[in-house]
């Protein structure tokens, strides 16, 4: 994968954002807000399931605990997006993982990471903060939309989502 002329200081568009969480949602198996190696393995079925899911959990598990967390899969794109890859080549990527195709190993991102380690103040770890900030401002507003969609009944629903 090529580096095109990103802008490097913008942060991902809401649409990648939205596609990134789309993705995390399927591959969190169990539905527990956490994608495990378990569930990755399930994605992938025979599609060399154990490389790749070893591969993504070397890439985005940042903290080694095992899990993926949501605040971590969506600062991996926000630094993929940091790293120069451009907004056409992230949305091609998640589309390959949105069918279950092979995980793709970003160099640079891997060369970040690795010199991130080193660093005294973590950009990971501030990465991943940014992100747990986010998405504690947009989980409550999707938690009140589903309870208001689930509290209105299917006729409401649906005109709801033709005013959308």
């Amino acid at each position: 994968m090529g580096c095109t002329s990103a802008k490097i200081n913008e942060p991902l568009s809401q649409r990648l954002r939205q596609k990134a969480s789309e993705i995390f949602k399927k591959l969190d198996i169990k539905g527990n807000g956490t994608i495990d190696k378990e569930g990755t393995e399930q994605f992938w079925k025979s599609n060399f399931a154990k490389l790749n899911t070893e591969a993504l959990f070397e890439a985005v598990d940042f903290d080694k605990s095992g899990d993926i967390t949501e605040e971590e899969w969506m600062a991996f794109w926000e630094i993929v997006k940091e790293n120069g890859y451009s907004e056409e080549e992230i949305n091609l990527e998640l589309d390959e993982l949105m069918d279950g195709k092979a995980w793709v190993q970003f160099k640079r991102v891997d060369r970040f990471l690795k010199i991130d380690e080193k660093r005294r103040g973590s950009r990971v770890k501030s990465i991943v903060q940014e992100e747990k900030k986010k998405l504690s401002i947009i989980q409550p507003a999707r938690l009140q939309k589903s309870k208001t969609m689930q509290s209105e009944g299917p006729d409401m629903q649906q005109e709801n989502q033709q005013e959308s």
